[in-house]
């Protein structure tokens, strides 16, 4: 019988004690969702003389610089210019500027050093994806919580959709299939406390794109940061 109540106590507490793993890594915690689309990069070359540095190009006739990627989607190989306002794809250009934007979001140039790109083959619940995440012109704290997110949906076909995806505290790793076989992604907002003094966590909400309009699904999960206003360590407390 006391086996049977100790046995009883820990299952109470399982439950409890794995909602609240706490998390350092943005990446990690989008990574270990359930319906997680994108893994890892595409690899990266790198400068032999900087080892925690990409190569970049450039070409004589034109300005700026661009990191070059070779991938596979599918059966298709895949030839990658990435440049700071655009990225070309086995010779077509798909600049973020044209983007289509969820509301609220504002395309900007990205660092082609410090970027990457992901992708990802056709399923039953998506066409084929590739996914650019960098670094923009942000300062100060929006430097560091801020990411420019862009999707490109059937990249290979006649008229693929290029969309610019929420930046705050996301990243391609964040774009899931959900539980009822939508492609989504998260768009992120701050919590606060009662007084509405500091931010206590993020209320993440889920949205689809249904080729014309973004639109909210059903889906969503709230973080709570383990010390108010540094959302860089934080907790899962629910979801819906």
């Amino acid at each position: 019988m006391k086996v049977m109540a100790i046995l009883v106590a820990v299952l109470a507490v399982l439950p409890s004690g794995a909602a609240a793993e706490s998390y350092d890594s943005y990446e990690a915690f989008y990574a270990a969702r359930p319906g997680a689309v994108f893994h890892g990069p595409i690899g990266r070359e790198t400068d032999p003389n900087e080892p925690d540095a990409h190569v970049l190009h450039a070409y004589s006739d034109k300005p700026g610089n661009f990191a070059v990627l070779h991938g596979k989607l599918e059966q298709t190989a895949l030839d990658i210019e990435l440049w700071q306002d655009r990225i070309a794809i086995n010779g077509r250009t798909y600049r973020f500027a044209r983007a289509t934007a969820f509301p609220g979001e504002r395309a900007s140039d990205i660092f082609p050093d410090s970027a990457n790109v992901y992708v990802a083959g056709r399923t039953a619940a998506h066409r084929p994806l590739i996914c650019v995440e960098g670094n923009g012109s942000a300062s100060g704290e929006a430097a560091s919580r801020y990411q420019q997110i862009f999707l490109l949906m059937d990249p290979l076909a006649r008229r693929p959709a290029f969309l610019q995806l929420p930046g705050l505290l996301s990243s391609c790793r964040a774009v899931v299939v959900t539980r009822d076989g939508k492609l989504a992604f998260p768009k992120n907002g701050y919590l606060f406390d009662d007084a509405r003094a500091a931010r206590t966590g993020l209320r993440v909400e889920y949205y689809t794109f249904d080729g014309r309009r973004f639109a909210q699904t059903r889906d969503a999960l709230r973080l709570g940061f383990d010390t108010p206003e540094n959302p860089f360590r934080f907790s899962l407390r629910d979801s819906d």
